[in-house]
């Protein structure tokens, strides 16, 4: 079996994580083929390496770069576990520090021929580092398609406890997920990890990804994290077919298909509908109401047409750590009076009992500008943004200019 040559050093980070200084373990196959890649955390996990490598050798994985990072922040005197800030905080921070800085950065120095499919990427973790290695994927889907995360701690020590909410209501990205938990999980102020864990696997298999999830009675947490017997039973399944089968989202939850229907994929369009300007206050479906926000606040409010002084909250958009604006960019309504709402996280789809049931990715990284249904085209959606402009067939048409009956909606509609 190939050796790894495994270099160690300390990447200090520049517009991510600026002045985080990076411990990385860099061991590389002793192989001239194109290689994956694997990003782990907490140090290396040494039965995961070696289990790539008989999988590599039996034909059923890439032989892959493993890349361990944990980084902390110099102080006076020592320094200050960044453990939280890394792992812990539902932001794209330390993710984009990986995709962006330290990855290109070491596939440079080391001239590591990692291939760019993102079928051949991996992340791996547990506990913080098993919330950090799904964080990972979930931001860059276009980089990672493969995860393992033991004992994940979707909890709420940075708003990670948020995440299986919002895998629920995101549309499915193209990740194979494979997840473990134990009987004896912790049960802090932060939130009980045998639930969450649960949450985590029922909001995967809601929102219909290929995920696989294995329990472990009498056991405790991230208890099988460096077992070579279980590694190679996740990285057989994770692998499974990489040559052959690419890693594709299965579905969408029945909500987001509710919205767009099978096959909708933004479309880069030649002009953006004509509206004037951006418009933080349109009219409901049936004219009954009026919705409002602005950039400032994650709160949508609504007015009743005929009690203009009568103002409620209407809904409370979803947002993130360090995203700016934090709340409406752009407002449309559809015929079925689903308020529209352009965020910096996405497009926000409102009933109208207020409830937002799917979010709708945005069409590229730049900053969104405004959002319009098409004219005469009243099922395509348009968004336009920094990059450029995009289009979107929606399963229903644009609210016309005139009322139509009444939508209302509970809890379940």
């Amino acid at each position: 079996m190939p050796a790894y040559k495994v270099y160690e050093e300390i990447v200090v980070g520049k517009k991510y994580k600026p002045g985080t200084e990076f411990n990385c373990a860099i061991a590389v196959p002793d192989t001239d083929r194109e290689m994956g890649l694997y990003v782990g955390h907490d140090g290396r996990n040494i039965g995961e390496e070696e289990t790539l490598l008989a999988l590599a050798e039996e034909g059923k994985a890439p032989y892959c770069v493993c890349l361990d990072v944990w980084g902390s922040l110099p102080v006076t005197g020592g320094a200050r576990s960044m453990r939280l800030d890394n792992y812990d905080l539902f932001c794209s921070e330390y993710a984009d520090f990986l995709v962006y800085e330290l990855i290109p950065y070491i596939k440079e120095k080391y001239n590591l021929r990692i291939s760019p499919d993102p079928d051949w990427h991996m992340t791996s973790g547990g506990s913080s580092g098993g919330i950090s290695a799904f964080m990972i994927a979930w931001f860059h889907p276009e980089y990672f398609h493969r995860v393992y995360m033991s004992s994940p701690s979707f909890l709420a020590m940075g708003r990670g406890n948020e995440i299986p909410v919002l895998i629920r209501k995101y549309e499915t990205k193209p990740l194979k997920v494979y997840e473990e938990y134990s009987e004896d999980e912790p049960n802090e102020y932060f939130g009980a990890s045998f639930w969450i864990d649960q949450e985590a696997k029922s909001a995967l298999e809601f929102a219909g990804y290929d995920s696989r999830c294995v329990f472990f009675p009498g056991e405790s947490h991230c208890s099988r994290l460096g077992s070579r017997e279980e590694s190679r039973k996740r990285l057989s399944w994770l692998w499974d077919g990489y040559m052959t089968t690419p890693v594709r989202a299965p579905r969408n939850s029945p909500r987001v298909s509710a919205v767009i229907p099978d096959g909708s994929v933004w479309e880069t369009a030649d002009h953006f509908p004509a509206k004037d300007g951006v418009t933080l206050n349109v009219l409901s479906a049936d004219h009954t109401m009026r919705y409002f926000g602005g950039e400032t606040e994650d709160v949508l409010f609504k007015v009743p047409t005929d009690k203009p002084e009568a103002r409620h909250c209407h809904g409370f958009l979803h947002t993130l750590p360090l995203i700016n604006p934090k709340g409406a960019i752009d407002l449309a309504v559809d015929e079925g009076d689903r308020l529209f709402v352009l965020t910096s996280i996405g497009i926000q789809c409102v009933r109208s009992f207020g409830l937002i049931d799917t979010i709708l990715d945005l069409p590229d990284r730049s900053r969104p500008l405004g959002i319009s249904f098409g004219d005469p085209d009243r099922n395509w959606l348009y968004v336009r943004t920094e990059q450029n402009v995009y289009k979107r067939l929606m399963r229903v048409p644009a609210a016309g200019p005139d009322p139509t009956v009444a939508k209302t909606t509970s809890y379940y509609d």
